[in-house]
């Protein structure tokens, strides 16, 4: 069985001849942080999930303990910045006398701005989303809890429910509750000084008879599906939002403590 490509890059190696430059360079003025420091060796900066490692070649090239590695020319290592952040980044080259090399419009208003480092090497700063190293379905299932359910003997409306429903909903539950709480406030029925009973029974008749809390919170859920996943729900609307609504009271009344305090001004605890 072959093994799983490789999902990241975990380190990225420059060269130059002088660290102390390029300490400069890559810590004052991109403002990465140092993560290591090896006297006349090398330099080590944190970046995002990854580092980038700054040679000093005559060393890299003199090793024992891993291979040998170095480069003579110039080399290109590109960083992620948000789009509407690269006009900033000009000035801010600017302000530290770095000429901005070259400039260049990709497709879907995507950007990159060209530096030099003081070795040469070619920096650029593009659109984070340029290799679109991640879609929107990946943005949305990546941020939901992991809920260990099977489902594999499961219908596909219910496979739905446990697989995509589920973990919305725990996700979204600040929401929820902070929605049902703005509705009860609304209605001035003394909601917190209620019996539990009562209050459940509040709930209930909310979640039935007012319609704008129960289209906002259906379509709160409906605005986290990935492309796949609203196919699925709109083939099969009505069953779905049979299931839906009645999560969301469950998931209110089971949480009517937290409810009560928002009512009351105090934060839910998380």
């Amino acid at each position: 069985m072959s093994p799983s490509a490789p999902s990241t890059v975990l380190e990225t190696s420059l060269y130059v001849n002088d660290l102390s430059a390029a300490e400069r360079f890559y810590g004052d003025v991109l403002g990465l942080d140092i993560l290591l420091q090896t006297g006349g060796n090398h330099t080590t900066f944190r970046c995002g999930p990854g580092v980038v490692h700054v040679f000093d070649p005559s060393s890299s090239r003199d090793r024992e303990s891993l291979p040998a590695h170095g480069a003579d020319e110039p080399i290109h290592i590109a960083f992620g910045v948000p789009t509407d952040q690269l006009a900033a980044w000009r000035r801010h080259f600017n302000r530290h006398d770095v000429a901005v090399e070259h400039t260049k419009q990709w497709d879907e208003g995507k950007r990159s701005i060209y530096v030099r480092d003081p070795a040469g090497n070619s920096v650029e700063l593009a659109s984070a989303t340029l290799w679109g190293t991640m879609t929107r379905a990946e943005r949305l299932t990546r941020v939901r809890p992991v809920l260990d359910l099977d489902t594999t003997e499961s219908r596909p409306v219910e496979r739905f429910q446990n697989e995509t429903l589920r973990p919305i909903l725990k996700l979204l539950n600040p929401t929820i509750l902070r929605l049902v709480a703005v509705r009860l406030s609304r209605y001035g029925v003394g909601f917190a000084a209620m019996d539990r009973v009562d209050q459940r029974d509040r709930l209930r008749n909310l979640m039935k008879e007012d319609g704008r809390l129960k289209r906002t919170l259906l379509g709160m859920v409906v605005g986290h599906l990935t492309e796949d996943e609203l196919e699925t729900y709109l083939a099969h609307k009505d069953e779905v939002r049979r299931r839906t609504v009645p999560m969301l009271l469950a998931r209110a009344q089971d949480q009517i403590d937290r409810i009560v305090k928002q009512l009351r001004g105090q934060p839910g605890e998380e």
